[in-house]
């Protein structure tokens, strides 16, 4: 299972570093256009008064032997779901990807509002994009005022944490403005600028599920990676131990054999 993991986790890389670049240009894009003095009327880039419905979209694996990475997301988006409801917000949907954590969630009793197992190595844009539209779709009916993604952020090749990030409505991006607090630069359109957005913005969506997916599917696998050679080497270290003690018993006994076999001699002379 440990080689098994790090075929997996190399493919998830690999495809991560691809779609890494594209998904950060799209974001960069996404913020200087909405950081840049770009007044729209598009309900993605606005945040409602007093919101009242939320979901947070939970994304985990089906499988475990992975230590407590698929417990650690559910229990850290139960933790955001009791801060919402804290605040004020009437209800709090939690959408799951991945048998983990809907087990895990039946189990506390928790409601679920959907769930699908989660596609892993399998993941494919028209998957994140069939989900992105889903969710919008949701948020343009005002069936639900905020959308949240619990997943595992990956921070380097051996750093992931999970964490927890809206989606919508997309907020402006501090880090995209200038250090004197102004917009990073003027800009000319053509078409309108809420003409532009409007079809960017369901892209940088599509692409930042798609990204939420594959960076919780690498974290899976090198977490398991890292559990089974953990079992491996503790498996390895009990046969060691349990050699030692089968040899210590049986030269034990091998030497309680042999005195009694002097001491059975001593005693005939």
């Amino acid at each position: 299972m440990e080689m098994v993991s790090t075929v997996k986790m190399k493919k998830m890389q690999n495809r991560l570093a691809l779609s890494r670049p594209y998904a950060e240009k799209v974001d960069e894009i996404i913020s200087h256009l909405s950081s840049g003095g770009v007044d729209t009327n598009l309900d993605l880039l606005r945040n409602r008064d007093n919101p009242r419905k939320s979901i947070i979209v939970i994304v985990a694996g089906n499988r475990g032997l992975c230590g407590g990475f698929n417990t650690g997301i559910a229990e850290m988006a139960l933790d955001k779901k009791d801060e919402l409801l804290k605040a004020g917000r009437e209800e709090v949907l939690l959408y799951a990807f991945g048998k983990k954590a809907y087990n895990y969630l039946k189990f506390l009793k928790e409601p679920v509002y959907k769930w699908d197992a989660n596609p892993e190595d399998k993941i494919s844009f028209s998957y994140a994009s069939d989900l992105g539209l889903e969710l919008v779709d949701m948020f343009e009916r005002h069936e639900v005022d905020e959308v949240f993604f619990a997943y595992t952020q990956v921070k380097s090749a051996a750093s992931h944490k999970p964490v927890i990030k809206p989606l919508l409505p997309i907020v402006k991006d501090k880090s995209a403005e200038s250090s004197g607090g102004g917009p990073v630069g003027d800009y000319i359109f053509d078409p309108e600028p809420e003409e532009i957005l409007s079809n960017l913005i369901p892209l940088y969506i599509r692409v930042k599920i798609f990204n939420f997916f594959l960076e919780t599917g690498f974290s899976e696998q090198f977490a398991r990676r890292v559990s089974m050679k953990n079992a491996n080497d503790a498996a390895a270290e009990m046969v060691r131990s349990l050699t030692v003690f089968y040899n210590r018993v049986r030269q034990a006994k091998i030497t309680n054999e042999i005195a009694e076999i002097v001491g059975g001699a001593a005693a005939l002379d």
